[in-house]
């Protein structure tokens, strides 16, 4: 066990997590053929720098804005799949919420569309927010946008998507909020990613990534 996944683990067994009488979905599978020829139809191309075949499919169980149990899907990089798999159970657990997740092929790889869904996603080939020919790291498959309507994207006067406006006072709390002395930022920095809601030029804070190793 690496020691990200350690880290996870040791906040799972402080907070008693996993004890439930019925246990949620928490699933890291291959991506199956049919979704495969959607991602090449639309979030991927040649020049992208995974192949399709390099990420996986994580089945997860969220509590949604009405503290429902949903069933989500998330596409990641194989070699993040079983430490976001441990992060994400701890999110349920604590009760963090989360108002929508799935793969953003459902959005034709449109991250604007996917965000003003509220959409929580990964894996997307494409350029880094403002960066034209500058891949971003979910086209790895290794950064996450989580409840990016309720955790806008600002730089300057730039905010998206821009609905995101009304939720630009980060000292308020909204459902799936994520704060900067919140639990998803501690966990996710405890396991060795970084939070774009600390970044200085922008604050980019629905987004967690995780580079590979040099």
């Amino acid at each position: 066990m690496t020691s990200s996944l350690k880290a996870v683990a040791a906040i799972l067994l402080i907070a008693g997590i996993g004890n439930a009488a019925e246990k949620p979905v928490f699933r890291n599978d291959q991506v199956p053929a049919a979704l495969l020829a959607r991602i090449r139809q639309t979030t991927w191309h040649p020049g992208c720098p995974v192949r399709p075949e390099d990420l996986r499919q994580l089945t997860l169980t969220y509590h949604d804005f009405q503290n429902h149990d949903r069933i989500g899907t998330m596409l990641v990089h194989r070699d993040l799949a079983d430490e976001v798999v441990m992060l994400f159970r701890a999110l349920h657990d604590h009760g963090f919420q989360i108002e929508r997740m799935v793969p953003i092929e459902e959005y034709g790889g449109s991250d604007d569309e996917s965000m003003a869904s509220n959409n929580t996603s990964a894996f997307n080939c494409r350029d880094a927010t403002g960066k034209p020919g500058v891949f971003s790291n979910h086209s790895w498959g290794r950064a996450i946008d989580i409840n990016p309507l309720t955790n806008p994207y600002v730089k300057g006067g730039k905010v998206l998507p821009p609905a995101g406006r009304k939720y630009l006072d980060r000292t308020k709390s909204w459902p799936g909020s994520i704060l900067k002395e919140g639990f998803a930022v501690r966990l996710f920095e405890q396991a060795g990613w970084t939070w774009g809601g600390r970044w200085p030029d922008r604050k980019d804070y629905q987004h967690f990534e995780k580079q590979a190793p040099q």
